[in-house]
């Protein structure tokens, strides 16, 4: 962590520098992480839509069938990224986020892959993505002995937050929000988080973000615009518990869209902590280091975890 403030705050510039620093603080723990039990499965119709769910060691930790499920989606820029990085540290990215929550708080952890720009991704494939992997959760997950009842947090790390507040807030995505915000549902989603998430795009576009946003649409769906229009046509809004996280170290953009965000959002449960010492990538590499300050962030985490299922 301490390598990180001299590398600046550009998500470019500081990608492959960041990757360095922590590849050997993971590979020390290598054996850990391999050890977490994992299954592979299918959540949808296109080959990208495979997902890993990661159990806890110890099944008593999950008491009268009710299960806490965290699900990760990783970041990426809607062009790159996977739930398994094969090309950095061995493969340990993202099994570490597994190992880490389901180990140390008994959460059953789910990392999907979605569909990417070269898989065709466009507006809204990211909420529709993120819906199947709750789909799969009530018709795979929720059969099983131990997740008859569970209660799923969504954490979305960059693009895969734009991803997650897309399912949130997007209109097209009510019928299925609805499902699972039902108090009685036996799958309920109880919570969001964002980690290093735009909530708009301060006038910014690349290639990736026109592709996938649209040309002459970019800032109609940025989720900061998505939440205005469903406010000022008297949506419904979901009651969920929302955690902003933001590094540091991140682009300076981060941190105002998502003031802004809360702003609009009156009346939501909304909390932004900001994770000292941490860039925009760092975040999840820092997870199962067995470094205290790198893993902070992801006691915060567990933390929102309890209070989103505590009644």
């Amino acid at each position: 962590m301490d390598k990180l403030p001299p590398l600046g705050r550009g998500i470019e510039q500081v990608l492959l520098p960041t990757f360095a620093a922590y590849e050997d603080l993971l590979k020390a723990n290598e054996a850990d992480i391999r050890s977490a039990r994992r299954e592979t499965h299918s959540y949808g119709p296109n080959p990208r839509h495979v997902l890993d769910v990661y159990f806890p060691d110890d099944a008593s930790k999950i008491k009268g069938g009710k299960a806490t499920v965290l699900v990760f989606l990783h970041g990426g820029g809607f062009y790159t990224g996977a739930r398994i990085n094969e090309g950095y540290a061995g493969g340990l990215i993202f099994g570490n986020i597994g190992r880490f929550f389901t180990a140390k708080y008994g959460v059953t952890v789910i990392v999907p892959d979605y569909r990417l720009i070269s898989h065709g991704a466009k507006y809204p494939s990211g909420g529709e993505d993120v819906a199947l992997v709750v789909d799969w959760i009530k018709a795979s997950l929720a059969q099983r002995e131990g997740h008859e009842s569970v209660d799923v947090v969504l954490l979305g790390n960059s693009a895969g937050g734009v991803h997650v507040l897309t399912f949130l807030l997007d209109g097209a995505f009510e019928a299925e929000r609805e499902a699972v915000l039902a108090e009685d549902a036996a799958v309920r989603l109880r919570g969001v988080i964002t980690l290093g998430a735009p909530f708009h795009w301060g006038g910014f576009q690349d290639d990736a973000i026109r592709t996938y946003l649209g040309e002459n649409t970019i800032e109609e769906n940025a989720s900061l615009s998505k939440l205005q229009a469903a406010i000022q046509r008297g949506a419904k809004l979901p009651t969920v518990k929302i955690l902003i996280l933001v590094s540091e170290l991140d682009p300076q953009l981060m941190f105002t869209s998502a003031e802004e965000f809360k702003a609009a959002w009156k009346d939501a449960d909304i909390e932004i902590k900001v994770l000292e010492g941490h860039n925009h990538i760092s975040p999840p590499l820092g997870l199962n280091t067995g470094i205290e300050r790198e893993e902070a962030w992801g006691a915060q985490v567990a933390q929102f975890l309890s209070s989103c299922t505590s009644d």
